[in-house]
């Protein structure tokens, strides 16, 4: 499943520990049955349950279920996606959402868009080509199940359709059948009040806080307290903004408010005991009413695919839990907008701030995540975000996926995580002991005969200092009025400064898409914000050999 962003998928451990197949009574709802060992198709799959709701199984937290007790059907199954070996990979649903196996070999798990994929009308069968469900998805949202509004369908009206809301004001808006409004007064509270900006939709404080809230979790065969979820893996992006309405629950009526996601839908219900405010929607199950009528197809207990274990190196973990993807711009005139749709603007562009604005054919930009925008072909949607804060974007018809090529032996090897740059290949590599586990394009410092306009970068083996390793800093030099290039340069917010020797470094870069095809710099290694930030969270003394 295109995962936005990210589209993030998470790599996870393999467990030595069970669960227990029993009945208990968990704070908030009725006794039900729990999962055991033999429920889950994949390890990977029961990893991931188990941080955020073994605890609830545990009677160590009270908290409203991310996924829901145990996996739905008679185990997991395979669908059909371009992507995955041989165009399947292993799902298995559950009340709340999907889980994915995409890539078996990487043992990434990712999170479904089946919100939607449901409000669209369009099951994804591949990160670029999806086919028509014939009956609409008139299933309702939140509530009872005899609600007639609103619909999956019904969000088509509000679907990415932002509101320009700003951080601090009052989601009051309104969605009924008749049309939109404002909400009462009297249910507006520091709780209805936006407090994120993200993918161009405003995020209320209620969800806000529930998506980044901490707890206990269940991780490492214990329990600990942490971020209960990384949100942008369990609910993605907003694709509409928040709304009330009124809903039945339970057979009571009720004053909501609701926002749609990638992956989740939320429902604020103020009369709800305050650990129970906020909740997610039961996505899985409403898929599954919709795409399935109910009825899962068989499944199976095992996956067929053996996952390979990941490194016990928690040092190694971002690098191989990243889903970043490289892609070359295969048209000319490709324009970087700060949202997923052609009525976005360009980024402003400065000459101390020189955001790359318009990308041409052969280009090179790394995709963090995935996001549904405007369908500017038919049939796709899918816009690719370049950067974070700020949010950047380019259209997916306009690129082709790519990977960096095979990475040179270097000439020697050293214990542990270290970075080795290849100056001939314009690539990174991260290596643990003799393994890469990690590749990526970069730009080196420009090569020349001139002594004054050389700037190649220094070979040899260095290590990342530790005494100066701002998260941003201005850096400027040369020798005339060029904002870039062989003069004078002044650039602001360049970040995730990894130095390594005397004033060269392993920084973040904004300005150009030339990673992997030319050198760019003024000395120091260019990689993405991105790429840098996985390079940052290296400790300091790790070797950089570049050759």
């Amino acid at each position: 499943m295109v995962n936005k962003l990210n589209f993030r998928r998470t790599q996870v451990k393999l467990s030595l520990l069970a669960l227990f197949a029993l009945i208990v009574t968990v704070p908030g709802f009725s006794a039900v049955a729990l999962a055991a060992d033999s429920d889950f198709a994949s390890p990977l799959f029961q990893n991931v349950w188990q941080r955020t709701d073994q605890p609830l199984v545990s009677q160590k937290a009270s908290r409203s279920w991310y996924w829901g007790p145990k996996p739905l059907g008679t185990g997991g199954f395979y669908e059909e996606y371009a992507e995955a070996p041989g165009g399947k990979r292993l799902v298995q649903y559950f009340d709340k959402s999907r889980m994915e196996l995409t890539e078996p070999s990487k043992g990434n798990v990712t999170n479904g868009l089946l919100v939607v994929e449901m409000i669209i009308g369009k099951v994804q069968r591949g990160d670029f080509s999806y086919a028509d469900v014939p009956s609409k998805s008139n299933i309702p949202v939140a509530g009872d199940n005899d609600n007639s509004w609103p619909t999956y369908n019904d969000l088509n009206q509000i679907y990415s359709r932002p509101v320009a809301y700003k951080v601090g004001d009052q989601s009051n808006l309104t969605f009924y059948p008749a049309g939109q409004g404002k909400q009462d007064a009297k249910f507006l509270t520091d709780a209805t009040k936006i407090s994120s900006i993200q993918n161009g939709f405003g995020v209320p404080a209620a969800f806000w806080d529930f998506m980044n809230r901490k707890g206990t979790v269940y991780k490492a065969g214990d329990y600990s307290e942490d971020t209960i979820s990384d949100w942008l893996f369990s609910t993605g992006y907003p694709v509409a903004e928040p709304y009330w309405t009124e809903v039945k629950v339970s057979g009571v009526r009720k004053q909501i408010m609701f926002q749609a996601f990638e992956r989740r839908v939320l429902t604020y219900t103020p009369s709800n005991d305050p650990a129970f405010q906020v909740e997610m929607g039961n996505v899985g199950l409403h898929y599954i009413n919709w795409r399935y009528k109910s009825n899962l197809p068989q499944g199976i207990v095992a996956p067929p695919v053996p996952v390979i274990p990941v490194t016990s190196s928690p040092a190694a973990q971002p690098f191989l839990n990243s889903t970043a993807e490289w892609y070359a711009v295969t048209s000319g005139g490709l324009n970087v907008r700060t949202g997923a749709a052609t009525r976005f603007p360009r980024q402003v562009a400065s000459e101390t701030q020189p955001y790359i604005q318009t990308l041409v054919q052969g280009d090179h930009v790394q995709a963090i995540a995935k996001v549904k925008g405007e369908e500017v072909d038919p049939g796709n949607d899918v816009w690719l975000q370049i950067y974070r804060d700020p949010d950047l974007f380019v259209y997916s018809g306009g690129v082709k996926k790519i990977v960096p090529g095979d990475f040179p032996t270097p000439s020697a090897t050293y214990k542990g995580i270290w970075v080795a740059v290849s100056i001939d290949k314009q690539i990174m590599a991260v290596y643990e002991d003799n393994k890469v586990i990690y590749k990526t394009f970069i730009s080196s410092g420009i090569p020349s005969s001139d002594p004054e306009k050389d700037h190649r970068t220094p070979k040899g083996k260095f290590a990342i200092i530790g005494s100066y390793r701002p998260l941003s800093q201005t850096m400027e030099g040369g020798n005339s009025d060029k904002a870039i290039g062989d003069g004078r340069y002044k650039i602001e917010n360049i970040r995730n400064v990894n130095y390594f020797f005397e004033d060269y470094s392993i920084h973040g870069s904004y300005w150009h898409a030339k990673y992997g095809i030319m050198p760019m710099s003024h000395g120091c290694v260019n990689a993405t914000v991105y790429d840098a930030s996985l390079i940052y969270g290296l400790k300091a003394g790790t070797t950089v050999y570049v050759f």
